[in-house]
């Protein structure tokens, strides 16, 4: 009986003791849950201030990349061309098949019918020489009283296939490369005939009405040295100045 009564009151100590231990357990777990919450509040700054930042970050990245895109972004064409005339004086050097490579100088007239289109009309004039000796002197000199002076004429469609730009220094400069062929006449005292022609070269802008233009040109025709009749290749190299008309676009 007395070992029953002990059991007994063990069983009810024990029963007594497990409401304080649950409670003791949850007063420390509700002491501690603040203090674990507060720690992440404190490592993190406010929702108003981490906005703040995250627009602050944004913006920057944003100015970033525009100041990149806009430096890639391609540039608007500073010449315009279309339904414009543009005139033309240069110079350069021809190189003749048969003969010695002399000066040349001419003049053309070009309307652009679209930025990429045109029909040129041009001209130009050198003077043919020679140091294959005295003998081929005195043949030209006998050859109908004609002059050694030589003419082309050319009649020319003009193509643009790339409008581009380079920076030349701390300006950008904008250009053209353009192809061109057609046929014309050439006219001097060892042929008065037919020829072809064609060429391209570059057109560098300048403002609003001026460029720099080069030209390369392969005239191909008839010409007769003495009793024979040859075909030739002769070459042009001119640079020139082209103004364009109206002025203002």
């Amino acid at each position: 009986m007395a070992r029953v009564a002990l059991a007994c009151s063990c069983l009810a100590a024990a029963l007594l003791a497990a409401p304080t231990a649950r409670a003791d357990e949850a007063s420390l777990s509700t002491d501690a849950s603040p203090k674990a919450a507060a720690a992440p509040d404190e490592a993190t700054p406010p929702a108003d201030a981490q906005s703040g930042q995250d627009a602050c970050i944004d913006e920057n990245v944003k100015a970033d990349l525009f100041a990149k895109r806009k430096q890639r972004t391609v540039r608007e064409r500073l010449f315009q061309q279309t339904n414009r005339h543009e005139l033309t004086v240069r110079g350069g050097y021809y190189l003749s098949d048969l003969f010695d490579g002399t000066w040349t100088a001419g003049a053309a007239y070009t309307y652009h019918m679209t930025e990429d289109l045109g029909v040129e009309a041009s001209g130009a004039y050198t003077r043919l020489t020679s140091s294959g000796g005295p003998e081929l002197e005195r043949t030209f000199a006998v050859l109908a009283g004609k002059p050694r002076s030589q003419w082309y004429f050319d009649a020319d469609l003009v193509w643009v296939p790339a409008h581009a730009k380079m920076r030349l220094g701390g300006s950008i400069t904008h250009f053209d490369f353009f192809l061109a062929a057609g046929g014309g006449l050439v006219d001097s005292a060892l042929s008065e005939d037919l020829a072809g022609n064609g060429g391209f070269g570059f057109k560098f802008f300048l403002g609003h009405a001026w460029a720099i233009r080069f030209d390369v040109r392969d005239h191909v025709f008839r010409q007769q040295l003495l009793s024979e009749v040859l075909w030739v290749n002769d070459l042009t190299t001119t640079v020139g100045v082209s103004l364009f008309l109206p002025t203002t676009e």
